[in-house]
């Protein structure tokens, strides 16, 4: 079983008690769906003094080694990332679908097992069926897979693909950007990076 919040929260507390210097390593931005605020709120409480130091969201980050951008100029104007895993004990969901549709890029992280009821969610709040979509497993990693669909038929690709998580879902007309922008191509060597020299079209 996983170690609770709560607890990971006072231990930190405890070795900073001790006179240790204690560096809790995040992956992407604490501050964004990391838990970081809980966990500098009780040391904070505890008369532990922090320093916060921000890093690149997955929800930005892994979607630029996809090669798509979360704004675009003439394109888009605005993006929304969001959760698809709310707290289980919460007595409903707070998410308002309805306004998240209307976004134009809109990025959902741990999203995967929910992915069928939010595009139901999302259809009935009128995003249209044929809006692009990708999901990105193992974001910058060696391991990632992109899958570019439409909405309508996220929850069907992402089965036929096996996709495994973590994930990202995007969804929004920068996706289409993809096709000419991927820049990183997985090879299971040389951390998926394309030598300067044989990007086609490099000066």
């Amino acid at each position: 079983p996983s170690v609770k919040q709560r607890d990971i929260s006072l231990k930190l507390v405890d070795l900073a008690r001790e006179g240790k210097k204690v560096l809790r390593l995040k992956g992407g931005d604490p501050f964004v769906f990391g838990r970081g605020g809980e966990e500098a709120q009780t040391l904070v409480q505890h008369g532990v003094n922090v320093r916060i130091i921000p890093g690149i969201s997955a929800g930005i980050g892994g979607l630029a080694y996809a090669g798509i951008p979360v704004t675009h100029r003439g394109m888009v104007t605005s993006f929304a990332v969001v959760t698809g895993h709310e707290d289980p004990n919460k007595p409903e969901s707070t998410t308002d679908w309805a306004a998240l549709a209307q976004v134009p890029t809109l990025v959902m992280l741990m999203a995967a097992k929910n992915i069928a009821r939010i595009r139901g969610e999302l259809l009935a709040a009128g995003r249209a069926g044929e809006t692009p979509a990708a999901a990105i497993s193992w974001a910058t990693t060696d391991r990632q897979q992109v899958v570019r669909t439409t909405l309508d038929k996220l929850p069907a690709d992402i089965a036929a693909h096996k996709l495994p998580t973590p994930m990202i879902v995007v969804l929004g007309d920068v996706v289409t950007l993809h096709d000419k922008l991927a820049w990183f191509k997985p090879d299971g060597g040389a951390g998926g990076f394309v030598p300067y020299e044989a990007v086609e079209g490099s000066q």
